[in-house]
């Protein structure tokens, strides 16, 4: 009955964290659907949605094979059913090829857990474990997918694993070692198959820490230093200061109320760990620039690409993936700091933030503050440069703006108010879909002209314009 209630618990949490987390199709996912010839975003969806929830399913009968009890193969479903968060091209973000792949990762790992039961050969199965992903990260990697070196999103994966890791070495059996081992690597090759491994190794890593001594105690620990991870983004000085702080406060605690650690270890653990994942998931699928090109085209740039169809040549300035998906056609990827045009040029916010990249150019909202005469202003941001524009009657007043260097917190230049432009007028100056473009240093180019013509269509934080 236990391990019903288990996989309950597992496939309600799964359905949940994805209808939860759930944001829409990449740029890249755009393109597996153009090259499997889908063109009903809904199939992806279902696509991503099964997976969700038939790959941990998979990796807890998985876990199951080796021996672990219910809580600790849920755990190990639990990791992967949230690692898509943190992958920028999988279930979350519909990407139909990365969420096959992810099933298809979890399902070999269930073969081999059941060929080495078969065999009663752990060492054998493991080699069979190696040789299929390592088949698959060779194909990901033949098709040109590249290699991922960020593995700061699965921090809340890692001291499990390498839990394992070490566990292994003491023992000298490589059947530990190897699979967290191949993990690491699998990750820098393709997500999906080595966050799949990774979940796996999480669990086994538990299990083994679950028999140690004074394993509340270390239980506690990983479970701060993960929660620790995440709210540091992946920074490991940072995060082994923060996790060894938490770990301390939190045992003074106990200590001084006198609380017994083996009967609150494993609930405050579990709490813990999803807190954490619910933060990364929150931190993470949220939609806003952050000067780095987004995974997600926004509903605006959604809109202009379908009002795009038949309208002869497009300029855009990103998302040519979602543009032909769209517009049924392709367009003319454009430098919007540059002078090249196209008959017809869509403007929104997000390709904006796309092609202009970080730079003293496009500003997004960042906060308000209160000058020194009382007065409010505006901070504008992108990357390392800050806009300070002075608020007037609810509106961003007409008056010179300070351009700012936020990291040193020093004056690069005062910007003349008629060289500052608003994306959209119509908004409210800290509407997440408008932009401060300064156009000071780059009159001529597509952006500077592009703001000033009258516009042909538009929509909140976009528009178009006629050559």
């Amino acid at each position: 009955m236990k391990e019903y209630l288990h996989l309950a618990a597992l496939v309600l949490f799964s359905v949940g964290f994805f209808l939860v987390g759930y944001q829409g199709i990449s740029e890249q996912g755009y393109g597996k659907l153009l090259a499997l010839g889908i063109n009903d975003v809904q199939t992806a969806y279902y696509i991503a949605l099964g997976s969700a929830v038939v790959a941990p399913l998979l990796l807890y009968f998985a876990l199951k094979s080796v021996g672990l009890s219910d809580w600790k193969c849920m755990f190990g479903g639990l990791m992967l059913a949230t690692a898509p968060v943190a992958i920028n091209n999988s279930v979350v973000l519909a990407d139909p090829e990365a969420s096959l792949i992810m099933a298809g990762a979890a399902a070999a790992i269930l073969v081999a857990g059941l060929v080495s039961q078969a065999i009663k050969n752990r060492r054998m199965g493991l080699v069979f474990l190696l040789v299929v992903a390592g088949a698959a990260i060779y194909l990901g990697s033949a098709r040109g997918t590249g290699i991922n070196y960020y593995v700061g999103e699965y921090s809340l994966l890692l001291p499990f694993s390498f839990a394992l890791f070490v566990e292994g070495i003491k023992e000298r059996r490589e059947d530990k070692v190897g699979p967290p081992l191949f993990g690491f690597v699998a990750l820098l090759f393709s997500h999906p198959i080595g966050a799949a491994i990774l979940a796996c190794t999480s669990a086994l890593g538990l299990a083994e820490l679950w028999k140690e001594k004074d394993r509340p105690i270390l239980l506690e620990f990983l479970a701060v230093y993960a929660l620790c991870l995440v709210f540091s983004q992946g920074d490991p000085m940072r995060s082994a200061v923060a996790g060894l702080f938490g770990f301390i406060v939190f045992y003074a605690i106990m200590l001084m109320y006198n609380m017994k650690m083996r009967e609150v270890a494993q609930p405050a653990a579990i709490l813990l760990m999803l807190v954490a994942v619910l933060t990364m998931a929150g931190n993470l699928s949220a939609h806003k620039f952050e000067g780095g090109v987004l995974p997600v085209p926004s509903a605006e740039t959604i809109g202009m690409f379908q009002w795009a169809q038949g309208k002869g040549e497009m300029g855009i300035f990103a998302y040519p993936n979602a543009f032909k998906f769209y517009a049924g056609r392709d367009a003319k990827v454009l430098d919007p700091l540059g002078s090249t045009w196209a008959d017809k040029v869509i403007f929104s916010h997000d390709t904006l933030d796309a092609g202009v990249g970080e730079g003293p150019n496009l500003f997004y909202y960042f906060a308000t503050s209160t000058a020194q005469d009382n007065s409010e202003v505006a901070i504008y941001k992108n990357g390392n440069y800050g806009l300070m524009m002075k608020i007037s009657e609810g509106r961003v007043d007409r008056s010179d703006a300070d351009l700012i260097d936020i990291n040193r917190r020093v004056k690069i230049k005062t910007i003349p108010f008629t060289k500052i432009k608003m994306l959209d007028g119509n908004l409210s100056y800290s509407d997440s879909r408008n932009r401060v473009i300064n156009v000071l240093d780059i009159e001529g180019s597509v952006l500077a002209d592009g703001i000033k013509k009258s516009r042909e269509y538009s929509m909140p934080g976009a528009f178009a314009v006629s050559r």
